[in-house]
This record gives C-alpha cells, sequence and structure tokens, in this order.
C-alpha cells in the first residue's frame, strides 16, 4: 500500500533535482562550446578556458574576490564567535535580543541594505573599495559564524565548564583551554561558508566596489549585458567547481568533528 506514495516521493525528487541542475548543467555543457553562439552545439574545445586565464581583467576582479572573501571571513568569525561566546554570560531576555540584532541584516532585502551602507559610507566620506567591500560583507556574514557557532556552544555540557570554575580557571583560560577547541570545527566551517558567500554576492558588492575594486561576480554581471558567451560559461563552471570544493570541504570537516564527538 505504500508503492504509490514511495513512487511520487521518487518521482517529485528526481523531477525537482532535473528542474534545478538542467541549467547549471547546460551552462558547463556550453562552456566547452566551438561556437562564440550558444545557440548551437559545433564541437568541443579548450579555447574559451585559454582566453579565461589570458584575461587581464578577469584575473584581477578574481584577485580582489579572494582577498575581499578570505578577508571577511577571518573578520566575520572573529566577530560572530565573540558575540557567540558573549550570550553565554547573559540573560535569556538579552539573548534573545541580541539573536534578533544579529539576524536582522539577513531579513533586509539587498538593495536596501546596500543603498543604506551607501548612505552610511558616504556620510562617513569613506573611499570606496576594499575596505568598504569587507565591512559590508562581513556584515552579512557574521550571522551565519554567530548561529552556527552558538548553535555548537549549546551541545557543549555545562559540567565542563562548571568544572573548571571549580578548578580556579579565569573566564579566558576556559574560553582558551575549553570553548575555543570545541567550537574551532563550527568556526572553521562558518569561515568557510562566509567565503562561499562573498564570493557570490553581486547587489551589495555593486554598491560598495571602488573605480579599482571591482569584484568577479560584479564583473560577469557586466560582461552579461552584451550577451552570454561561452567565454561566461566557462567563467561560471570554474566559480561553481569553487564554491562545490568549499562547500564539501566544509561538510568533511563538520563530519569529521562528528566522528570525533562520538568516538
Amino acid at each position: 500500500m505504500n508503492t504509490k506514495p514511495k513512487r511520487f516521493r521518487i518521482f517529485y525528487l528526481s523531477l525537482f533535482f532535473v528542474i534545478l541542475y538542467i541549467p547549471v548543467l547546460s551552462v558547463i555543457l556550453y562552456s566547452f562550446n566551438q561556437s562564440p553562439s550558444t545557440a548551437q552545439w559545433t564541437g568541443f574545445t579548450m579555447d574559451w578556458y585559454k582566453d579565461l586565464f589570458q584575461d587581464r581583467v578577469i584575473v584581477e576582479a578574481f584577485k580582489i574576490s579572494i582577498l575581499v572573501a578570505v578577508s571577511t571571513s577571518i573578520l566575520s568569525a572573529i566577530l560572530g564567535t565573540a558575540a557567540a561566546i558573549g550570550t553565554l554570560n547573559v540573560t535569556k531576555r538579552m539573548e534573545k535580543t541580541i539573536n534578533g540584532v544579529m539576524i536582522l541584516p539577513l531579513l533586509v532585502p539587498e538593495v536596501a541594505l546596500g543603498v543604506s551602507l551607501l548612505l552610511f559610507f558616504t556620510a562617513l566620506k569613506l573611499p570606496f573599495g576594499y575596505l568598504t567591500l569587507v565591512l559590508s560583507h562581513s556584515l552579512f556574514c557574521v550571522p551565519y559564524v554567530y548561529i552556527m557557532v552558538q548553535l555548537r556552544l549549546k551541545e557543549i555540557d555545562k559540567s565542563i565548564i562548571e568544572a573548571a570554575k571549580d578548578l580556579g580557571a579565569a573566564k579566558w583560560q576556559i574560553i582558551k583551554t575549553i570553548i575555543l577547541p570545541l567550537i574551532m570545527p563550527s568556526i572553521l566551517t562558518a569561515s568557510l561558508l562566509a567565503v562561499a558567500i562573498s564570493l557570490d554576492d553581486v547587489v551589495i558588492s555593486t554598491y560598495m566596489a571602488g573605480p579599482t575594486s571591482t569584484t568577479l561576480p560584479v564583473h560577469v554581471f557586466s560582461m552579461m549585458r552584451v550577451g552570454v558567451t561561452p567565454k561566461i560559461n566557462a567563467l561560471c563552471t570554474l566559480i561553481l567547481v569553487g564554491t562545490f570544493v568549499i562547500v564539501g570541504f566544509s561538510q568533511f570537516i563538520s563530519k569529521k568533528s562528528n566522528q570525533k564527538e562520538s568516538i
């Protein structure tokens, strides 16, 4: 009697994944198309990847994106972890307030957030470029770090911390020797997620980028205004591969940490 519902679920999931991934697969496929047009397939070639690596503008935009993403992940890890650890010594009411404030950047539309940051940095007379990109990206990456680290903190046995206090350990010693080693896998996973989110951002980067600090997604968006070419498909394919590697590595770290805890 459960055969029909099971078949329906399999069919529904298969249809869902086909609709979701066919556009992605088409991007990858046409990055190897010999024709400069994406309207028809004329043969296999790697020329578009060669042209991609020889494009100095794209290479420079990629370097800026990597630098911004790494800096964002480091700053987000520090701020998010500090905020999560800080909630250990506050009341439940204060914790709810902090949670609401931390999650707020995720609820605000990116266009509104970008305009707000644009006005804010203009009022501060801060030149738009690398610094504004890192600060703005950190604003919406810190909540992810905060949430993941806080969830890990809630899993820590409180008796370990109480035992350390009974033995005379100071707060900074408890954080350094007990809390940080236990939450480090979550910090690394959240940092990798921040890298992926930063590399993927277009809207806020459009507002925050200066004349000499255009990120790769913004450059790709400007290239697509004149039409999609196999060169753009090749670039998007490499971005997809890089994103999958980052996400896969974060899952590997999370899995390893779970295995150690089960042992």
